[in-house]
C-alpha cells in the first residue's frame, strides 16, 4: 500500500456498509468466488462505493484513496473520476443502504440521502502499519448510536485486501 503519511479521507463512514461489499460486488458481476474478475472490475468497485457513499457517479479521484484501499487497490494507481452506473445498479445500491437502515432501528427513519450525510460522510485519518491499515473515524454528538448498530466493523478483511483494515470509532 505505501501509505507513508496518514492520509485525511472524507468516505470513512463506509466501513458501516462493508459487511454487504462481498454480495454486492457479486451482484454487480465484478466479483466471482470472492475475486475481482480483473482490474477494471476492481476500479468499477472503486466508483460503486463512492455511489453508496455520495450518490453520485462522478468523484474526482482525490476523494477515492479509501475506496481504493476497501477494492484492494494501491492508493497510487490512477482511476478515471466517474463511470455510467445503470439505473439497475443504483436500485440495487439504494436497496442496499435502505436494508441497512432498516436494520438499525436506533436511528429511527432516515432519507438515504440523511444516512449518507450523518453516517457514509464522514472525515476519517487512514494510515498504514507494518501488519495491518488503520483508521480513525471522526466523532459525532449521535454517535452512541454506533452502540447499537448491527453492523461488525471493528476489522476489516477482504480476500483482495493485504492487510486487514483496523477502524477506530470514538463513541
Amino acid at each position: 500500500m505505501n501509505l507513508n503519511n496518514a492520509v485525511s479521507v472524507t468516505n470513512s463512514g463506509l466501513v458501516l456498509l462493508s459487511g454487504y461489499f462481498s454480495m454486492l460486488f457479486e451482484k454487480l458481476d465484478l466479483t466471482t468466488n470472492n475475486s475481482f474478475i480483473n482490474i477494471e472490475s476492481q476500479l468499477k468497485a472503486v466508483h460503486f462505493v463512492q455511489y453508496l457513499a455520495t450518490g453520485m457517479e462522478q468523484t474526482q479521484e482525490s476523494y477515492l484513496a479509501f475506496n481504493k484501499v476497501l477494492c484492494g487497490i494501491s492508493i497510487t494507481t490512477p482511476i478515471q473520476d466517474a463511470i455510467e452506473i445503470s439505473e439497475d445498479q443504483k436500485k440495487l445500491m439504494d436497496g442496499l443502504i435502505g436494508a441497512a437502515i432498516n436494520q438499525w432501528p436506533a436511528i429511527g427513519q432516515s432519507s438515504l440521502d440523511g444516512f449518507r450525510g450523518n453516517w457514509l460522510i464522514r472525515d476519517g485519518l487512514l494510515s498504514e502499519q507494518e501488519d495491518r491499515l488503520e483508521i480513525t473515524i471522526e466523532k459525532r454528538a449521535y454517535d452512541i448510536l454506533i452502540t447499537k448498530a448491527p453492523f461488525f466493523f471493528s476489522v476489516i478483511q477482504f480476500p483482495w485486501m493485504l492487510k486487514p483494515l483496523h477502524v477506530t470509532w470514538p463513541y
